[in-house]
C-alpha cells in the first residue's frame, strides 16, 4: 500500500463526517466528468441526492461504477524551491456502485444528508420531494490518505 494510506474505518469515517463536499467521477455516453455533491456516509454506504432529470441523475441511475473523493484539513505548504510547495491534507478516495434509494430508504437517505448539514431534522416540501431522487452508493473500496 502507498505511503500514508490507510483503510482504518475510524480515519475514513472521520474524514467523511467532516468533509463538506464529495466529488463524484462519473462516466456516461458523453464521456467522463466530475461533479461535487452534498452527501452523508453511514458504514459502507454513501447517500446523495439529485434532481430526477439531468446528466448526473442519468449516470447514477445507470448503476455504472463510479469513483469519489473528499478532503479535509487542507493547508498550503511553501518553501524556497518548487518541490516544497504543495498541500497537507486528509482525504478519502474510493469506488462504488450507485443505485436509486427505494421506499423508506429514500427518506432515510435524505434525513442523513439533512442531519449532516443542518444538524437536525427538517421538513421537506412535497414539491421538492416530487422532483428529487436519492441514491445509495454501495462502497466497493475506500482508502484514506494523510499527507503532512
Amino acid at each position: 500500500m502507498r505511503k500514508n494510506v490507510t483503510t482504518d474505518p475510524a480515519v475514513i469515517g472521520d474524514i467523511l463526517k467532516r468533509a463538506d463536499v464529495l466529488w463524484l467521477a462519473l462516466v456516461d455516453e458523453r464521456g467522463p466528468y466530475s461533479v461535487p455533491v452534498n452527501f452523508a456516509a453511514e458504514g459502507d454506504r454513501i447517500y446523495i441526492h439529485s434532481g430526477k432529470r439531468g446528466r448526473k441523475a442519468a449516470a447514477l441511475a445507470s448503476s455504472a461504477p463510479l469513483a469519489f473523493s473528499a478532503a479535509v484539513d487542507l493547508e498550503t505548504k511553501t518553501g524556497n524551491d518548487a518541490c516544497e510547495y504543495g498541500y497537507r491534507f486528509r482525504s478519502v478516495m474510493g469506488s462504488g456502485t450507485p443505485r436509486p434509494a427505494e421506499g423508506d430508504e429514500m427518506r432515510a437517505a435524505l434525513d442523513a444528508i439533512t442531519m449532516k448539514y443542518a444538524g437536525k431534522p427538517l421538513p421537506y416540501s412535497e414539491k421538492a420531494l416530487a422532483a428529487t431522487i436519492a441514491f445509495v452508493i454501495e462502497v466497493d473500496s475506500i482508502t484514506a490518505r494523510i499527507k503532512e
